[in-house]
């Protein structure tokens, strides 16, 4: 299927320039269904998203003159422009909670720290292979959110129509950085390695920077938010339940390509209203009630 998929998706990599002025009025300390776990879950990965999305920018700007594929070397530069505006807001987000005294930038200071170390101890190809594991990941949270739009029913608003924003255009390039790599290396026993280390740091390296979060707001023992967040994780719908029951092992197959999972049909409605109005938070809304009418039940599975 890999080679059949390659080019789905090329032509709606959309860069679009927006702007949602979060600061540190306009985002709640907890913007997360008000939850002080589930927030700080949110945080720790999120976080690590501009430096992180700079980082793969620059992967892929890198490769740019070893790739034989013109679709491909076009596809990349989208997703550069869509990659540098997804840091710009994230840094915004990020600094709205750190002039607010949540110690984002501990976190973030750390992410540069493992980043920098994987950069120094491995080769260029390495990078890319990680780059791709890392993508997928994005990849997948974001699907998990598109099937499950009322998991930030209870969320901020603003913060949320941001969030779909991102996962809308994750899902536009879901296979880009793959496609680049395979294009460029191309090596199997490269790929699987890079999908190892990634896996192997990214869970210990969001939970630890949560805990410490946690530590910092006097949570760590708000057990009632703990188990909120322990069902946003690992329940039947959970977030870190989809993605190793859904999408993370196919990776591993030689034949994987991210567009073997076509979910584009789901983004559609967003799109539409998007760019009848400009609106993302209207886009939001229309996404929601679409997926309200198919029976999304993410918060069912939460009460539970």
């Amino acid at each position: 299927m890999a080679l059949e998929n390659r080019s789905i998706g090329y032509d709606e990599v959309e860069a679009r320039d927006l702007r949602f002025n979060l600061d540190k009025d306009s985002v709640p300390r907890f913007w997360m269904n008000g939850d002080p776990w589930s927030t700080h879950f949110f945080n720790s990965i999120l976080a690590a998203v501009p430096d992180g999305e700079r980082w793969v920018m620059q992967c892929v700007r890198r490769s740019l003159t070893r790739l034989q594929d013109e679709k491909v070397r076009k596809a990349g530069i989208a997703f550069i422009k869509q990659e540098h505006y997804h840091a710009r807001e994230h840094d915004d987000m990020n600094n709205a909670l750190i002039e607010q005294g949540v110690p984002l930038d501990v976190v973030e200071r750390s992410f540069k720290r493992i980043r920098a170390t994987l950069e120094r101890l491995t080769p260029e190809d390495m990078h890319l292979s990680m780059m791709a594991a890392f993508e997928h990941f994005t990849a997948t949270f974001a699907a998990v959110f598109i099937d499950n739009p009322d998991m930030l029913d209870d969320s901020d608003k603003k913060v949320a129509a941001m969030l779909y924003w991102h996962f809308v255009e994750e899902t536009e390039h879901k296979s880009v950085t793959f496609d680049v790599f395979q294009d460029a290396v191309g090596s199997y026993p490269q790929r699987v390695a890079g999908m190892l280390i990634a896996s192997a740091i990214f869970l210990p390296m969001v939970e630890g920077h949560m805990l410490y979060l946690l530590y910092k707001e006097k949570q760590l023992l708000n057990w009632r938010s703990m188990l909120k967040c322990l069902k946003l994780q690992i329940g039947p719908k959970g977030l870190l339940t989809r993605l190793f029951t859904g999408h993370y092992f196919p990776y591993y197959l030689p034949s994987f390509h991210p567009w073997d999972d076509d979910n584009r049909s789901q983004i559609r409605k967003w799109k539409e209203v998007f760019n009848a109005t400009g609106d993302t938070a209207k886009a939001y809304e229309a996404f929601r009630n679409s997926a309200d009418s198919k029976g999304s039940g993410f918060k069912a599975a939460l009460a539970a």
